[in-house]
């Protein structure tokens, strides 16, 4: 890559307490030297310390004061579940760039940005773009009764808006970038959380002299879990396991070495509940020093997250680097750990009485430790080489580079799409200057109310989707809204759903048309919705325009309540609904209506489709799915 390649990167920076922190600052000098890197952190961050002198720090005041300098710089956004990336977001939904996941679960980082404020109608949105309809039920619920279940941001992921609002992905395991891949995301790459490049000045043959600084005796098994202190880690399984052991005569030290977060887990109760207060260290927030001390002060480490956020432990990584074995839930992330370099346990019912025995056989098996161990470095060092995974996204950097020359900016953020409207007055002085026309109109092929009601934004560029027959809604598109004869890609009502939409640009169009037929949609309205989703960008305007047919057999209700209710649950939020003519007109310059039409104004809100509603008559029971890429047109997505 050229010297003057450049890159703007928003992310924490040391000594906020923050691994995401860290992990950059032992990137910096591997992009520095062939890259001119400025990094963006919060205004009211602590200044950096011991960052490679060839990088430019701003904060994100500077930052926005200089917003045009840097519109056509690649971004990179390091994004975790905690408040300290909360301040880059809107700077991340309003430029398209890289964003690294390093939480899959982005849930508490979402709620900050909302429901943390008081913003219950935000978080419904955020469950809606995530949930479809049924966020939104959940949303509702939480707004009308406070019901929020304990572990609602464990066990409801929330990352949508910020996926939909990225360039590039780059994740750290397998697991998250299939489920990324799965929500039809076409540039994901899978990069290797780095080993620290600091473990090289702690030597592993100097265990005891680190315990004697630490206090910690030299004739027990350190059992250490490093880390934010939370309840998804396990640590009362943990304790009830070590707790079984001291009864049966083990004798042990276990070190919690990380920041306790006690408005979330009383830690303190449960090891005294436990009766391990003899046996027990917590440490608190650890510098980088004492980090590695404790950590090579251990003879295994416990790393266990259930339920998990899709996370990737730089902690792990470091033990494992330092020839600690190691024990995990084989879930997520962790089951990608080769079987040979950890102990890996299925979260089930055995699940505890397999921890207490895979805890005594690690402390009562030095040999097997060390074996543990060796193997577990081995694997690291050879796959979690910094050289190597900067060089990986020195690539990435380069092929966004590419991308940027040609992108339209601002095109994926849900919250970035402001639509401009042509004046009322601006129809009914088109209706005068083309009466003759209008006069001649067929409204049951071209619709009337979705142009009396000025429904199309105006100004767009990119493709018009038009799903219609005959040439009148087309003449109204070029004529009266403005849109060019050669943006608008035109699919027939009853071809939506087969070859006939191959053509369309999938999940790049902003502005569709529809003026169908009910009859289109008599067989299952929620599939033909949901072929229409498939097509739009996240937050695309939508004028559907259904016209009622007599002779309409349909297998679902399709009143217009029902239909409004199919719109949501094929991930549309319905703005609003137009039904007959909304003017008498006694000059006779509107065209007569002599058909039922109703014009729904929607908004693209959620790729999550429920494929049965309620009105499906199923009893309630919801069948949800993400609008997946299709496996027969290579640009789509299909209901999977």
């Amino acid at each position: 890559m050229a010297t003057t390649a450049q890159v703007v990167i928003f992310c924490p920076l040391p000594p906020k307490p923050n691994g995401i922190a860290d992990y950059l600052a032992e990137q910096l000098p591997y992009f520095s030297d062939c890259i001119d890197v400025t990094v963006v952190i919060e205004n009211h961050a602590p200044d950096p310390v011991a960052i490679c002198p060839r990088v430019r720090v701003m904060r994100l005041a500077e930052y926005l004061a200089r917003w045009d300098e840097f519109a056509r710089v690649v971004h990179v956004y390091h994004v975790g579940n905690n408040p300290d990336t909360v301040y880059m977001l809107e700077v991340l939904l309003s430029r398209p760039g890289i964003t690294v996941v390093h939480d899959l679960n982005l849930h508490y980082l979402i709620d900050l940005t909302n429901l943390s404020k008081g913003d219950k109608a935000g978080y419904t949105k955020a469950l809606t773009n995530q949930y479809g309809v049924q966020g939104k039920v959940i949303g509702e619920q939480l707004s009308s009764h406070g019901w929020k279940g304990r572990f609602m941001p464990h066990e409801l992921m929330m990352h949508s808006s910020i996926i939909d609002a990225s360039s590039q992905i780059i994740v750290h395991s397998q697991y998250s970038a299939q489920k990324i891949a799965a929500l039809g995301h076409q540039r994901v790459s899978l990069i290797p959380h780095h080993l620290s490049p600091g473990i090289r000045q702690f030597q592993p043959k100097l265990k005891m002299n680190y315990r004697g600084q630490l206090g910690l005796p030299g004739n027990k098994v350190v059992i250490t879990s490093m880390g934010f202190i939370a309840k998804a880690k396990q640590i009362k399984a943990v304790l009830n396991s070590l707790a079984e052991l001291k009864a049966q005569g083990l004798d042990f030290v276990y070190v919690l070495a990380g920041q306790c977060k006690p408005h979330e887990y009383d830690v303190y109760q449960d090891i005294a509940d436990s009766g391990l207060t003899e046996n027990v260290v917590v440490t608190g927030f650890l510098d980088e020093q004492d980090f590695f001390k404790y950590l090579l002060a251990s003879d295994f480490i416990i790393n266990l997250r259930y339920p998990t956020g899709g996370e990737s432990s730089g902690t792990l990584s470091r033990a494992m680097g330092l020839g600690l074995g190691c024990i995990v839930v084989n879930i997520g992330p962790f089951a990608e750990i080769p079987d040979e370099c950890a102990v890996k346990l299925d979260y089930d019912e055995t699940f505890e009485a397999n921890l207490t025995a895979s805890i005594k056989r690690l402390v009562e098996n030095p040999v097997e430790r060390v074996t543990l161990g060796l193997n577990a470095r081995r694997w690291v060092e050879r796959s979690h080489n910094i050289a190597l995974t900067t060089k990986q996204y020195r690539a990435v950097i380069e092929q966004e580079q590419a991308l940027l020359e040609n992108r339209q900016m601002n095109r994926s953020a849900l919250p970035a799409k402001l639509w401009r409207y042509m004046p009322k007055s601006a129809v009914a002085k088109w209706l005068t200057n083309n009466q003759n026309w209008v006069g001649e109109l067929n409204t049951q092929s071209s619709g009337a109310l979705w142009w009396l009601n000025n429904t199309l934004p105006v100004g767009v560029s990119g493709p018009l989707l038009l799903v219609g027959e005959g040439d009148a809604c087309t003449t109204l598109a070029t004529d009266l809204f403005g849109y060019s004869q050669n943006a608008i890609c035109t699919v027939a009502p009853f071809e939506l759903e087969s070859a006939g939409a191959e053509a369309v640009p999938a999940h790049q169009v902003d502005i569709a048309l529809a003026v169908i037929p009910l009859r289109a949609i008599e067989a299952d309205p929620v599939r033909y919705f949901a072929r229409l989703n498939q097509l739009l960008a996240m937050g695309a305007k939508v004028s559907l325009t259904v016209q009622l047919d007599a002779n309409v057999r349909p297998d679902v209700p399709v009143a217009r309540a029902n239909l409004m209710s199919y719109l949501e649950a094929s991930g549309f939020g319905v703005d609003k609904v137009h039904v007959g003519i909304t003017q008498v007109d006694m000059q006779g310059i509107y065209p007569a209506i002599s058909h039922e039409e109703w014009c729904f104004e929607l908004t693209k809100v959620s790729w999550m489709v429920n494929k049965t509603p309620g009105d499906y008559g199923f009893k309630g029971i919801s069948e949800l799915t993400w609008l997946q890429p299709a496996i027969s047109a290579g640009n789509g997505r299909g209901l999977a």
